[in-house]
């Protein structure tokens, strides 16, 4: 006992001094992104930032050499649109993640301040200007568009990790305000006559600076707003039907203003557990994969868990119900029949999808459930989700009756909020999330801070593991790391039964080489294998009980080996 509390000592003391010493920071890239098959001049902000040469992408498509104090950036013409990681090392290991956009339209970089409608940039159709807004005023710019001609104006702002929360306006050649989206993102426009039109955007706070990037296009590419199904079994080749607009071939849908196009998909047998759109911590329990039409946005589109069906009264389970919460105060209900003693059980997978939804869950009239307010990701990663999801046994033969709305959307009409019912058998699973959160706490320490692993010569560093049990999986999870370089190893873990979350204990060797990769984080339970995703915070928060702390998956999980560094405390484990 003596000797087990002893090496418990040591550990907390390493992680205490590991705790104190700086690590880099990346806050800006910029420009955020650029066209495959072109190369970019970048330029990065953040802190102790001391011999940062290198920049790591999380697709090998994606290079950069370093040029002065700025880097080139190089994509390869096969690298597919979205959003992915990059990352700085230095010194002080590597940083945190922050997102690098590869598109298929052509960009250019705001040259200076356009900030009045006379100084207005031009802003060519199919086309983005990458910029940093400015603070207190407004950034301008101008386009042309012919009658009837449906234009999509988009700002990326938040899934690109920025603090911006846009204001977009379309304006007319004598400053008649004819479009605005005050919600940030997308602005639908059709021009009501030939001309020119001038746009502009503004945080919603007038705020500006580095941090408060953008990405602007203007299009008449498609644009998806919600796929249905929003989900199909791995590995089928299933029909689904896409909403949006300027869909090419598209026919009036019943949903005002959206178009609809009937596609056929082949649906991967293996998910993408780096799909774009899907960045929400709670979202790491969904399986899944990314569609584009053409040059449109992505859409998510979900791994079932049974076969897939639209709304309707009577359903068979095990199923998925593919509904929307539409129109305004839409509650829908679902029966099935039920034999004494079967269990089942029943969720709703829709907010996590990203959508502004507060779905709630009603059994036999008798059974009332909610989102789960369990959060085993910790204030720094929140896994909470509006999503509810209970356990049914019948008490007896006969129907059951399902009923399933948006507590939100009393007065919301919005088609675009889709949600998935399913009604499944038991079946235990878990997922996964790594997070390179500090190594210790002080006490009533309530900061929250971008980060990654950093393993100095001799050390020991703990990786947080956190488990999203799924159908009452109760058993113990046993973990490992994959891919580490030569004098890196890993002792083994797990996650104790019921419980959440687990800690990988990395050491190096007293001479190891410097490097800088991404690893695997593997659990595994029985026959149930599932790679970690990672998980990272966007922004530093000085007190995550007064403000919210902004965090998202990411596309791999990134460690940092330093040769000139020595840990300060060296831990070894003791050998009987």
């Amino acid at each position: 006992m003596a000797r087990r509390a002893l090496g418990f000592l040591c550990i907390c003391v390493a992680s205490c001094v590991a705790a104190e010493l700086p690590v880099i920071r990346l806050d800006t890239i910029f420009p955020p992104g650029c066209k495959a098959g072109t190369e970019i001049e970048a330029v990065i902000t953040g802190a102790d930032l001391d011999e940062a040469k290198a920049l790591h992408f999380s697709h090998p498509g994606i290079t950069a050499e370093p040029k002065d104090k700025r880097f080139v950036v190089k994509i390869a013409p096969d690298v597919p649109p979205g959003i992915y990681d990059v990352r700085v090392s230095g010194l002080l290991g590597v940083s945190n993640p922050r997102a690098f956009v590869v598109s298929d339209l052509p960009q250019t970089t705001k040259p200076g301040a356009n900030i009045t409608p006379e100084t207005a940039l031009e802003l060519p159709l199919d086309s983005t200007i990458a910029g940093t807004a400015t603070a207190a005023v407004a950034d301008w710019f101008k386009f042309t568009a012919k009658k009837g001609q449906r234009l999509m104006i988009d700002c990326a702002a938040a899934e690109i990790d920025s603090r911006l929360t846009p204001v977009l306006t379309v304006l007319d050649a004598a400053s008649h305000e004819l479009e605005t989206s005050r919600r940030g993102g997308l602005l639908d426009f059709t021009a009501p006559a030939d001309g020119t039109f001038l746009l502009q955007l503004h945080d919603l706070a007038f705020a500006g600076g580095a941090e408060h990037f953008y990405r602007l296009t203007l299009t008449a590419c498609p644009h998806i707003d919600f796929i249905l199904p929003s989900c199909a079994l791995p590995g089928a080749k299933e029909k689904f039907t896409l909403y949006g607009r300027n869909l090419p071939g598209g026919a009036p849908s019943d949903f005002r203003g959206l178009e609809k196009l009937a596609v056929e998909i082949d649906v991967p047998a293996t998910g993408d557990t780096r799909a774009d759109g899907l960045t929400l911590p709670a979202a790491a329990a969904l399986d899944g994969f990314s569609y584009r039409l053409k040059s449109s946005n992505p859409v998510f589109i979900g791994f079932a868990s049974a076969p897939v069906i639209g709304e309707q009264e009577k359903v068979t389970p095990p199923c998925e119900i593919a509904g929307q919460f539409f129109p305004a105060g839409d509650v829908d209900t679902f029966t099935f029949d039920a034999k004494k003693g079967e269990v089942w059980w029943i969720e709703v997978i829709s907010q996590r999808l990203g959508l502004p939804t507060n779905p709630f869950l009603l059994v036999q009239d008798a059974q009332e459930t909610y989102g789960a307010d369990t959060n085993v990701g910790g204030p720094r990663f929140s896994t909470m989700s509006n999503d509810p999801a209970l356990r049914f046994e019948a008490k007896e033969d006969g129907p059951v009756r399902v009923k399933v709305r948006d507590l939100s959307g009393g007065a919301r009409n919005d088609p675009r909020n889709v949600y998935r019912l399913a009604i499944r058998k038991e079946s235990p699973d878990f997922h996964l999330v790594a997070l390179a959160e500090p190594p210790a706490e002080k006490k009533d320490d309530r900061t929250a801070a971008p980060r990654a692993p950093l393993l100095r010569a001799g050390g020991t560093i703990g990786i947080k593991v956190v488990a999203l049990r799924r159908d009452g999986f109760a058993g113990e999870i046993g973990l490992r790391a994959e891919g580490l370089p030569p004098g890196v190893t890993c002792a083994p873990a797990t996650i104790p039964s019921a419980a959440s979350e687990g800690t990988l204990l990395l050491t190096a060797d007293a001479k190891p080489e410097r490097w800088v990769g991404a690893i695997r984080i593997v659990g595994k339970s029985g026959d149930i294998a599932r790679e970690a995703r990672g998980g990272a915070v966007r922004w530093t928060v000085a007190d995550f009980n007064i403000d919210a702390v902004q965090a998202r998956l990411t596309r791999d999980f990134t460690l940092a080996v330093s040769a000139a560094e020595t840990a300060p405390v060296s831990v070894a484990a003791e050998s009987k």
